[in-house]
């Protein structure tokens, strides 16, 4: 199989720093510089942030080489979801996923990395017999 660049980290934190993580503010920039050391170039990345109530959030912050998407569980441990996609060689993602994890004051991680081109433990199959229409 061709190896070609880039790929997805899947993670979930837990134990985060709750002023952190409830802070709309704080969890956009933590996005936005993960999207940069993602190889993002200045200027070129967008963010959207939704605050639910009374507690939680959704944030996204995209570009045309990288995107980071959050989502937050604060009554579960002060937990959150994270998805790192990346399309650059030279970059590190694991890196990347470690400054989040410090960012939101994280105690526990698990994760699933998943290089485009490459084995991995999740296998597509295909749906034969299916006809469109």
């Amino acid at each position: 199989m061709e190896t070609v660049p880039g790929g997805r980290w899947v993670a979930e934190i837990y134990g985060c720093d709750l002023d952190v993580l409830e802070n709309p503010r704080m969890v956009e920039a933590a996005l936005l510089d993960a999207v940069m050391r993602l190889g993002a170039p200045r200027g070129s990345a967008q963010s959207v942030v939704y605050k639910f109530h009374p507690q939680g959030l959704s944030a996204a912050v995209v570009s045309p080489v990288a995107a980071v998407m959050i989502h937050t569980w604060p009554e579960d441990n002060a937990s959150a979801t994270l998805d790192l996609y990346f399309y650059r060689d030279g970059v590190d993602p694991e890196e990347v996923l470690k400054g989040l994890s410090r960012a939101f004051g994280a105690k526990e991680e698990s994760a699933f990395r998943y290089w485009r081109g490459t084995e991995h433990a999740i296998k597509r199959r295909a749906f034969g017999g299916q006809q469109g229409g």
